[in-house]
């Protein structure tokens, strides 16, 4: 018997630190999704900049643009009319593209944008139920990263966010392949 409680006391505590830790890790993911979701509810443009890795999130939205350009450009009849001057129109409208997300891909456009189509009333007001809720709605991509999904008209957009210290920000946001042909 004497043994069975030294060999408990034993692994007693590092079955609580490993305990601890694991708590403290979900915490702190689901703290940082609280403070943005705060951010953004009131319109908090230092927490939306604490919780985004805005370089990025800018990169990931650039690439994602310039492939989709690409794709129109080889799949569109009109492209191969016009050669090397297609070319250099769908080199145009990338670099143009480039500069618009540097401009407005931001704390103040998200808030612009969040008015602009309404979506604010959306936003449930962050109380401690948002953020305990926030557990269920987070889905593990990795040791070190995490996402959810934000819904909007039935398409959803993966919103990734990665481990930074004890922060964890937004690095990604995937969107739907049919997005261009949406917007037309």
């Amino acid at each position: 018997m004497k043994v069975q409680q030294k060999l408990f006391q034993l692994v007693k505590y590092p079955l609580i630190i490993i305990s601890i830790l694991f708590i403290s890790y979900v915490f702190t993911a689901m703290y940082s999704f609280h403070q943005l979701h705060k951010g953004l509810y009131f319109n908090d443009k230092h927490l939306i900049e604490n919780y985004v890795n805005w370089k990025s999130v800018r990169g990931n939205v650039k690439n994602f643009i310039n492939v989709e350009i690409l794709k129109k450009k080889q799949s569109e009849e009109i492209f191969n009319q016009l050669g090397d001057v297609g070319i250099l129109l769908s080199g145009f409208a990338g670099k143009f593209i480039e500069i618009a997300i540097d401009t407005y891909l931001n704390s103040d456009g998200v808030i612009i944008l969040l008015e602009k189509v309404k979506k604010k009333d959306e936003i449930p007001k962050p109380s401690l139920f948002t953020l305990l809720g926030s557990f269920i709605i987070m889905d593990n991509n990795g040791v070190n990263s995490f996402y959810i999904n934000y819904e909007n008209e039935g398409e959803q957009y993966p919103i990734y966010f990665t481990r930074d210290g004890l922060k964890w920000k937004i690095t990604n946001i995937e969107f739907p392949k049919n997005l261009f042909d949406k917007i037309r």
